[in-house]
């Protein structure tokens, strides 16, 4: 549940999703990216940190702010 949402009402499940969707596109195409170029043939070391800081990234940065913009649109 977050601040904007009603007391005991989630926002709908497939706006979620849609939302997680959008906010993955960045960090899934770029970190793994990024991470490779510096452990070049690390292929389980790059993917366990990309995962590391992706999962992180979306709950405390990238999901939040997500949240609070399209606010209006997940009421609906």
């Amino acid at each position: 549940m977050t601040q904007s949402s009603p007391v005991g009402q989630a926002p709908p499940r497939h706006k979620v999703a849609f939302l997680t969707f959008v906010g993955l596109l960045t960090p899934v195409y770029f970190i793994p990216e990024a991470l490779f170029r510096l452990l070049p043939g690390e292929k389980l070391l790059v993917t366990i940190l990309a995962v590391a800081l992706i999962v992180p990234l979306m709950m405390y940065a990238i999901m939040p702010v997500l949240m609070r913009v399209f606010d209006g649109w997940m009421k609906r």
